[in-house]
């Protein structure tokens, strides 16, 4: 579109100083003179016309690479907001199997403590001590705890 503003421009200006001429009378001093200035000043037209082009796509080509910028750098966010959500996941996983193996041998040594048979816990017997594990009576007089 511009190409043809520029061309429509050099079409008139080249015109106007090929008829004024005749109408005018002016001499071919004169008449070559603005003939130049109407190629001049419609290559300078057609230049700035290019150049505004040449601004306009590179502020593209810039605000393509800060959207593409900003996109890798909110996909790497959400990359790693994953994966420390699945690490924590995984550590709260690991955490109550632990609950749930320190209950199953708390049972244990309770069931052992109040019928005297020899429940072995899920843990070692070191954790308890040997007369809590065997049916002793421990520290407080009973072999329920609270830990």
């Amino acid at each position: 579109m511009r190409f043809l503003i520029a061309f429509a421009a050099v079409l008139g200006y080249a015109s106007a100083s090929a008829i004024l001429p005749y109408g005018l009378g002016i001499n071919a001093g004169d008449a070559q003179a603005a003939a130049i200035d109407a190629t001049v000043a419609a290559q300078d037209h057609a230049r700035a016309a290019v150049e505004g082009n040449l601004r306009a796509n590179e502020a593209a080509v810039q605000w393509n690479t800060e959207a593409v910028r900003q996109a890798a750098e909110t996909s790497r966010d959400i990359n790693e907001n994953a994966y420390w959500n699945g690490v924590a996941a995984s550590q709260n996983v690991v955490a109550a199997a632990q609950s749930q193996a320190a209950a199953l041998n708390g049972i244990a040594a309770a069931r052992a403590g109040l019928w005297g048979a020899p429940i072995a816990p899920l843990a070692p017997v070191a954790a308890w001590g040997a007369p809590l594990a065997y049916g002793g009576l421990g520290i407080h007089g009973a072999a329920l705890r609270a830990w």
